[in-house]
């Protein structure tokens, strides 16, 4: 049987713009409450004002929380907030993040080390905060008849570029693939406590995302050609959103929204010729302008 959402709450980092929101839209349709964690708190509370509009009549609750994932305080609060508004946490969405343009060797150590801060780390606290609170909200719930009971489900926000190294966004790729090892690492770790593990790999979104990549990239020029996925490969947030929702009813390990880009990350796992050759064709076609 699907799992029912119905009156239980998700917190979801990076709730300001792009999958984080159109999520955060999704699951309050779906009948959940939800918690927007971001830094902007600004576009926050437009985000908040936007659902709320959407779902009124249905009841549903939306709390916003100025949150940066780099700082231990700032996760530990978002998750005390979330307990102490609605005496549970059943769900959490690691979605926080960025990407950065540059190839590795011209990026700077500093640079590395950023978007890991946030992008890895940034999980890492999420996680391990939500973990506390799943086994809070799980306690005394579980044999209940109600199928969404013990609602207990991490995900984490990778993309196809876990499985690829992709040329001028080595950094980025790196973060997406060590998010994707440790949520391969709890799957089997949690299991036995009935915490679901899911991984969601999206292609190129139709979001800020990649205007924000190019804000921290230090060749502006070479980020504009870069970092424009082709359209074959782009999908709307609402999309990638949709497919969250359905594996909250239905877990699966992993959430692929692009059937074509899981069908490319097969191929170049299978084939590392393949993937070098295509790499490199890429890299020429950025070189070339």
């Amino acid at each position: 049987m699907p799992r029912i959402l119905s009156n239980k709450l998700i917190v979801i980092t990076g709730a300001s713009s792009g999958i984080g929101a159109a999520t955060a839209l999704a699951c309050a349709r779906g009948g959940m409450d939800v918690v927007l964690a971001a830094r902007r708190v600004d576009k926050l509370e437009a985000v908040a004002e936007h659902i709320r509009g959407e779902v009124r009549g249905l009841g549903r609750r939306v709390l916003t929380v100025g949150c940066d994932v780099t700082v231990d305080g700032d996760v530990a609060g978002l998750f005390e907030r979330a307990w102490e508004a609605f005496g549970r946490v059943d769900v959490a969405f690691a979605n926080a993040g960025y990407g950065q343009f540059g190839s590795v060797m011209e990026t700077d150590l500093q640079a590395h080390r950023d978007i890991f801060e946030t992008n890895y780390y940034g999980t890492l606290r999420t996680v391990r905060e939500a973990v506390a609170y799943l086994r809070k909200t799980g306690e005394g719930e579980q044999g209940s008849e109600n199928p969404g009971a013990g609602l207990k489900h991490i995900l984490i926000c990778s993309s196809i570029a876990s499985e690829i190294g992709v040329p001028k966004f080595g950094a980025y790729c790196a973060t997406k693939a060590a998010q994707d090892s440790i949520a391969g690492a709890m799957r089997a770790e949690l299991a036995d406590e009935g915490i679901v593990v899911s991984s969601v790999h999206p292609v190129g979104t139709t979001t800020e995302f990649g205007e924000r990549a190019r804000e921290f990239s230090a060749d502006k020029r070479d980020a504009e050609r870069g970092s424009n996925t082709p359209k074959a490969l782009t999908q709307t947030a609402e999309h990638v959103a949709e497919t969250v929702v359905r594996c909250l009813r239905r877990p699966k390990p992993e959430v692929w929204p692009s059937g074509v880009s899981r069908f490319a990350a097969a191929a170049a796992t299978a084939s590392p010729r393949f993937a070098a050759w295509a790499m490199r064709r890429h890299m020429r076609k950025i070189s070339s302008g």
